[in-house]
This record gives C-alpha cells, sequence and structure tokens, in this order.
C-alpha cells in the first residue's frame, strides 16, 4: 500500500516538473508561413525584433488589427478579411516565433509586441479597432486597456488561460504553475471600447463557463453578444451568422 502511495506521489510530482518545464510547448502552437496568400508586405521592428506580416486593403482610413489563435496560421484570414471587410485596412502580424518571424512567444512579449504594433498603425488610420480570436482575445483586451481604440471583437475569448489550465488540470496547483495567464477579466474595468463578443455554442476548447464569467465583468462598453448556433471553436468563421454579425459591426 505504501508502494502505491509513493508511486502515486512520484508521478504528480513528475507531472508538475514536466507541465513547468513545457507549458509554454502546450500553449504555443506556432505555425510555418505559408505563400500561398501571397507574400508579406509589411514589417514593424519591436526591440530589435523584425515583425512580418500582411496589410490589406491599403488606404483606408479605418484600420483592424486581427490576434489570431495560438495554432493559427493568420494568413489564411486574408481572403476572408478581403471580401468581408473591404473598407477597413487590416493588419496579420504572426506573433514572434509565427509565420517567419523569429523569437519565441510569452504572454509578456506579445503584449509589448502588440503595444508597439499599435502605436505604428494608430498614426497611418483615423481609427483602430482590434479582434481577437481564442489566445488573441487575451492579447486584444490587454492593448485595448492600456491604448484608446475604436471598437474591440473578441471571439471566442476567456477570462484568463490560468482558469481554463485549472478546469483541466484541477487537481495540480495551476496558479503556481502556470507562467503565462492571459487575465483577460482583470482588464475589463480598464477598456473603454465598444466591445462585441463572438461565442461558437458548440466550442469544445474554450468552456462557456469561461467566457460567461469574462462576458459579467463588462458593464456599459459590451454592446453585444452573439452567440453563432452550432458553431465549434475553429469553425466559427464559416457560419453565416458570425459573416453578417462582423460586418454589422464594423459597419
Amino acid at each position: 500500500m505504501n508502494s502505491m502511495w509513493v508511486t502515486l506521489v512520484v508521478l504528480y510530482a513528475l507531472f508538475v516538473l514536466t507541465f513547468c518545464s513545457l507549458q509554454r510547448q502546450f500553449l504555443y502552437f506556432p505555425q510555418s508561413a505559408s505563400d500561398v496568400y501571397g507574400e508579406m508586405n509589411t514589417r514593424f521592428v519591436v526591440d530589435g525584433v523584425p515583425l512580418s506580416g500582411w496589410v490589406l486593403n491599403q488606404g483606408q482610413p479605418k484600420a483592424l488589427i486581427y490576434y489570431g489563435g495560438n495554432a493559427e496560421s493568420i494568413e489564411a484570414n486574408i481572403p476572408f478579411f478581403k471580401a468581408v471587410i473591404p473598407n477597413y485596412t487590416v493588419y496579420l502580424i504572426p506573433y514572434r516565433g509565427y509565420g517567419n518571424n523569429v523569437g519565441s512567444p510569452t504572454e509578456t512579449a506579445l503584449y509589448r509586441d502588440a503595444v508597439e504594433i499599435f502605436q505604428s498603425v494608430k498614426g497611418k488610420h483615423d481609427s483602430v479597432s482590434l479582434m481577437g480570436r481564442s489566445l488573441g482575445s487575451g492579447i486584444a483586451t490587454y492593448v485595448a486597456a492600456n491604448r484608446q481604440v475604436d471598437k474591440l471583437i473578441l471571439v471566442t475569448p476567456f477570462d484568463s488561460i490560468e482558469n481554463v489550465a485549472k478546469d483541466i488540470y484541477w487537481m495540480f496547483p495551476v496558479s503556481w504553475m502556470i507562467k503565462d495567464k492571459y487575465r483577460s477579466l482583470d482588464r475589463v474595468k480598464e477598456i473603454k471600447a465598444q466591445t462585441y463578443i463572438f461565442i461558437a455554442e458548440e466550442d469544445r476548447v474554450i468552456p462557456r463557463a469561461r467566457t460567461d464569467r469574462l462576458i459579467a465583468e463588462f458593464g456599459e462598453q459590451l454592446v453585444e453578444v452573439v452567440v453563432i448556433t452550432g458553431a465549434g471553436h475553429n469553425t466559427v468563421s464559416q457560419f453565416p451568422a458570425y459573416v453578417s454579425g462582423l460586418k454589422r459591426v464594423l459597419d
């Protein structure tokens, strides 16, 4: 009996150590850039690190910066954004370590990159809106809480990555273990932008409770919550209700 408990304790400790050392590999899944959608045509430099990406519909007075998911090939959205919101200049900049960009993604680094890119974009347009999907929603809320933005669009968002992880690994001291927490919940009161949230009804990645907790923290700045019936976490953009909702928000 004692040997069984010793084995369980050892296995528990091994998992904790493995999670602590490899947790960013569990969170970030960088994708290489594809040339199917054309060459990168814009470049920013943050703390000496070059970050290249795509800019669509150049010359529009309004801009939209899009922050993708943790395993998203951001350039795959090019046809979608060209078709759906041609009246906005859209910036698709892969995170550091994603696409062809060097570096390693961390919460602190992605926040810093996003703020610097926002500052560069802001000077070129009358207004800048932000759109974050899944992991990108955590980055979008950070920028919106620290800079003046026009509209904030959150797609399949969470209250925090920390809480998502705690739901999955409830038997471990996640709050102590996790490095990148993306606590959007803590920033809501600092967000002044008109905010719109899109929920995938059949989301199996971000539990509905995590999104609802975030929604509950918003006040009058939350304009609309749209539930896309039948949509999954990775398929929400394929639904007509999502397309029409996004067009309405960015009209």
